[in-house]
């Protein structure tokens, strides 16, 4: 009887080759027309965003680490290409930045550190380019980006309420500079039905019109979306 070559009784190779098989076995079911067709869908997932560095008017700087948010959404599937729906996420990204001085000021550049709270719901199409229960898809969409820096931009201020159990409340709240600006996004990426089950990877770049003479800021984010249809 001849013999394997030795290559073939290497665990690993042998654990690849049973991957590769089993991705060929499953070709023919993911090449099926999916089920999608008509269906709502709902999702949700992490969201990671790429750290970036950023120039403001004046000299100031700023570097973004890479943020870790969280996504939520759900889709009407018009047939096996088309879906429009709607998404709603949260991420957060520390930063350091240098803060130059403004003319005449005595004191010199200071670097400072903080943390960015953003949130943006989104409408938003998507075009799956296969009929099948896997494909790779295209989406855009439109909406509004909250952005909070977390830099206080006021004295403390106190507030009281009454809980309707509990009685009176108080608190102190600092102000911080925030903004919502119109956004809008474009991506790409790979949907996987298995069942009602989804599956879909996303690398997104989105866009926040802040206007003025900083115009707009980009950010390219990845995400993965675990779902179900109905």
């Amino acid at each position: 009887m001849a013999k394997a070559p030795d290559g073939l009784n290497n665990p690993r190779m042998k654990t690849a080759l049973g991957l590769f098989l089993a991705f060929l076995a499953a070709l023919p079911a993911w090449a099926q027309q999916s089920s999608r067709n008509g269906t709502w869908e709902v999702y949700l997932g992490p969201v990671f965003t790429d750290g970036k560095s950023y120039s403001f008017e004046g000299g100031s700087s700023a570097r973004t680490d890479t943020g870790v948010g969280f996504n939520f959404g759900f889709a009407r599937n018009i047939d096996r290409h088309w879906a429009f729906g709607m998404d709603f996420g949260w991420s957060e990204q520390d930063y350091r930045a240098t803060v130059e001085p403004g003319p005449g000021n005595v004191f010199g550049a200071r670097t400072i550190n903080g943390t960015i709270e953003s949130s943006t719901l989104r409408f938003h199409g998507t075009f799956n380019i296969l009929p099948g229960n896997f494909t790779p898809f295209v989406t855009g969409g439109l909406g509004w980006t909250y952005v909070d820096t977390n830099i206080p931009s006021g004295l403390p201020e106190s507030f009281c309420w009454y809980y309707p159990w509990w009685g009176q409340y108080c608190g102190t709240y600092v102000p911080t500079h925030d903004t919502t600006k119109f956004s809008y996004n474009a991506g790409a990426g790979l949907r996987l039905d298995v069942g009602t089950a989804v599956f879909r990877f996303l690398v997104n770049s989105q866009w926040v019109d802040f206007g003025g003479s900083y115009g707009s800021a980009s950010a390219l984010q990845y995400r993965l979306d675990l779902g179900t249809k109905f």
